[in-house]
């Protein structure tokens, strides 16, 4: 981490949070939930990077999944596992996985079930100069792995450096965010949980994070249309890269059309990493910057 992120860290008083946003309140703001400190989890050195949420349609429970980068550069990344407690807005933790072989650069997960899960690793080298030259010669030395409670298994590979992880409202495709590859591949599930390769669709611009609408099964997808810049607001927070969300239009699992949503300098909002529509207002995230939300205009 650059002295200039760290310098914007203590700045800004930046620590591990997960919150609560509802769209039907959407005035209330967000609502930090609580995590608390266990025997086998420091929840002061929990840095939460890519999300995932398991609902039991028998139990109504929600468990969620974290990837975990300790600021501590002696521990490795991890995925965390939480209960969440409606009443209390509580996170219980439950488990921590760690795989010093399976996880390389841990970017998202997607959860499978209540101990099952995929997982991207973005970057092979853990630091420099070996992320440097990952990014400058496109190497595909990453992939993705599905751990089904017990080991861990790549299902997908010869990637560059993919990003977000999403699973279609049906479970049987798998959305996965190359950046550098600079699109989106659509894997066909199979009931093993190995993936097969079912699109390519070039967007021309970096994408962050994946997200599905539960309606439509539609995407939705924060991009870095600005190489250059992300690379330098990554090391100078201070420095602005332009935000840009796209639509991505599903049918038969397969992505058929895109459709810019949002465009910003960086001005309003920088570098912007997720993005999620529901009843025409756009939730966008960022990497250091604003969350903001924003009404629809264009049809959907």
């Amino acid at each position: 981490m650059s002295s200039s992120v760290d310098k914007h860290f203590q700045e800004k008083n930046v620590k591990g949070r997960i919150y609560l946003f509802d769209f039907n309140k959407s005035e209330s703001g967000v609502k930090e939930l609580r995590i608390a400190s266990t025997a086998t989890f420091n929840a002061d050195n929990f840095y939460p990077h890519g999300i995932s949420v398991w609902e039991d349609k028998k139990s109504g429970r929600h468990t969620v999944f974290a990837v975990n980068h300790p600021k501590k550069e002696l521990i490795a990344d991890s995925i965390e596992k939480f209960e969440y407690d409606p009443e209390k807005q509580e996170l219980i933790h439950q488990q921590t996985y760690q795989s010093q072989e399976a996880m390389r650069v841990v970017n998202d997960v997607q959860a499978t079930g209540t101990n099952s899960f995929y997982f991207t690793n973005y970057q092979y080298f853990p630091g420099h100069p070996g992320d440097l030259m990952e990014i400058l010669f496109e190497l595909t030395w990453t992939n993705v792995v599905y751990f089904d409670g017990e080991t861990y298994r790549v299902v997908a590979g010869d990637m560059k450096s993919p990003n977000g992880i999403a699973m279609s409202n049906d479970h049987k495709y798998i959305y996965i965010a190359p950046c550098l590859g600079q699109e989106i591949r659509v894997f066909k599930r199979n009931t093993d949980n190995s993936l097969e390769l079912q699109q390519v669709f070039p967007l021309h611009t970096i994408p962050d994070n994946v997200a599905v609408d539960p309606v439509t099964g539609d995407l939705y997808t924060g991009c870095h249309p600005l190489g250059w810049k992300i690379l330098l607001h990554l090391a100078e927070p201070e420095k602005l890269s332009p935000s840009q969300v796209l639509h991505l239009h599903v049918k038969d699992g397969n992505i058929t059309s895109a459709q810019e949503l949002l465009y910003d300098d960086g001005s309003l909002i920088t570098a912007s990493t997720s993005a999620m529509v529901y009843n025409r207002k756009l939730l966008v995230g960022s990497v250091f910057h604003n969350l903001i939300i924003c009404d629809v205009h264009v049809p959907i």
